[in-house]
């Protein structure tokens, strides 16, 4: 009984963290209950102003599953700078995980979806391996600056409003128009999950329903959908259904698509699934949509 419960406790203990290099940790994986290791390496992107606290939630729910998960920050800056700032990082996780053998899932949350983008577009020509795609409340352009509003501080987030908007007119957005319009015309040909909550106001579902559609078409695509009465906000569906029942979704999705092969002349629409998610546990009338 002793030794079982020093294993036990062992299997919960903290991942080893590490830093990679710029904008991006290692997080080591655990040994599973099950005693596996997954071969896959998970890249897992974050959203804008993420907490290290928050993202630990998500790196966690990872390598307690026996992947190494490398976990890649975007500030502000890097977002509104990319050419210097989110293309650089993009560039150093594909020389990264060129040298990996494993085969690699991308996890992208929010505005990380842009930075997965640009690491899939710069992943073409390498001998890098996607098994897998998972989208969690994808924000496209349309949101950005909802997206830069929501990093910054609440005392500052008229100002940001108010700049952002501005950049949005005038700046150069050539980078991220070129992860859109890839998104849009030649998406990754791996499976894709898109997990969605049709309340989300910082990127309303039908503002990125085109990024799925074209998925769709490109590989077999999976769907999971909030009903707008539960409430849930923006990237909060880890938070409001909990580690587990969320990890279920991705799990599901995960052994039922390992080692697919995907026919790159195909048009794979008629393979992709839609479904909603009705139970949500922490269901409140006054949740707050825009998370803080």
């Amino acid at each position: 009984m002793a030794a079982s419960n020093t294993l036990s406790t062992l299997r919960r203990t903290a991942p080893v963290v590490a830093d990679c290099f710029k904008n991006a940790k290692l997080y080591r994986k655990e040994v599973p209950a099950s005693g596996e290791v997954s071969r896959e390496m998970v890249v897992l992107f974050t959203w804008l102003g993420a907490k290290q606290k928050h993202a630990h939630k998500y790196a966690k729910c990872w390598t307690r599953r026996g992947h190494d998960v490398l976990y890649v920050t975007t500030s502000v800056r890097d977002l509104l700078f990319p050419k210097t700032g989110a293309e650089v990082t993009a560039n150093r996780v594909v020389d990264f995980l060129d040298k990996k053998e494993s085969d690699v899932i991308v996890h992208g949350l929010s505005v990380g979806g842009y930075l997965t983008q640009r690491v899939l577009m710069a992943a073409r020509d390498s001998q890098i391996k996607i098994s897998h795609q998972i989208f969690d409340s994808f924000t496209n352009c349309s949101g950005m600056e909802a997206g830069v509003q929501n990093a910054v501080h609440p005392k500052y987030r008229g100002l940001a409003r108010a700049l952002v908007g501005v950049y949005v007119k005038y700046a150069d957005l050539s980078s991220i128009y070129e992860a859109q319009k890839f998104a849009l015309t030649s998406p990754c040909k791996a499976p894709a999950l898109y997990l969605h909550s049709l309340a989300d106001e910082v990127t309303p579902f039908p503002d990125i329903r085109g990024v799925v559609q074209a998925q769709q078409k490109a590989s077999i695509t999976t769907t999971y959908l909030i009903p707008a009465e539960q409430r849930v906000p923006h990237v909060s569906l880890l938070k409001c259904l909990g580690d587990e029942k969320y990890m279920g979704y991705i799990d599901k999705f995960i052994d039922g698509f390992r080692g697919c092969i995907t026919n790159p002349n195909l048009d794979h629409t008629h393979l992709a699934t839609t479904d909603y998610i009705m139970d949500v546990p922490t269901f409140y009338p006054d949740r707050i949509l825009v998370s803080q």
